[in-house]
């Protein structure tokens, strides 16, 4: 009491068990801190060790994009021969059938549009319930941030495009 010119004893032990509680704190988190474990290779084996694994997963991703762009070449390529198929059955048997039954030129060509529209519509469609699918399995299997990476690009389909490429937009 003389050292903190305290007059009431009740302050002084407030003020004494305020203290004891401050350093029980202090050993506490002293004791819950993890020592680093003694290092048991030398600072150049383990950069070596990461530059190992960094050249491999550099490795595996360039075979895994090699992959992904014959995939993708094989898949432009059936497109292709399906759409080539498609014009050749129009062109052979349905253009002229709609012909000897009265349809004019413009009229094939518009019921010819509306038959790609109608495929096209589809395709996009189908594909965004697909990604529906997959981004709806992520979100339940995994609990991963927005920010992670898209398996794959969104699909959006502009009905107003009149390029005749019926590409999707990203």
């Amino acid at each position: 009491m003389e050292a903190t010119g305290e007059t009431k004893e009740a302050q002084l032990v407030r003020l004494l068990v305020d203290e004891a509680l401050a350093a029980r704190r202090r050993k506490s988190v002293q004791s819950a801190e993890p020592e680093l474990p003694p290092p048991t290779q030398d600072i150049s084996e383990t950069l070596h060790t990461l530059q190992t694994l960094m050249l491999r997963m550099i490795g595996q991703g360039e075979s895994t994009s090699q992959m992904q762009s014959v995939s993708l070449e094989l898949i432009q390529e059936a497109v292709s021969e399906a759409r080539s198929g498609k014009m050749n059955v129009w062109e052979f048997l349905v253009a002229p059938s709609l012909s000897d039954k009265g349809k004019s030129t413009g009229e094939i060509a518009q019921l010819f549009d509306v038959q790609n529209e109608d495929a096209k519509d589809h395709a996009y469609g189908l594909a965004e319930e697909i990604k529906k699918e997959l981004d709806a399995d992520d979100s339940d299997s995994t609990s991963n941030t927005a920010d992670d990476e898209d398996r794959q690009e969104s699909f959006v389909y502009d009905p107003s495009d009149t390029s005749g490429n019926g590409a999707p937009t990203t």
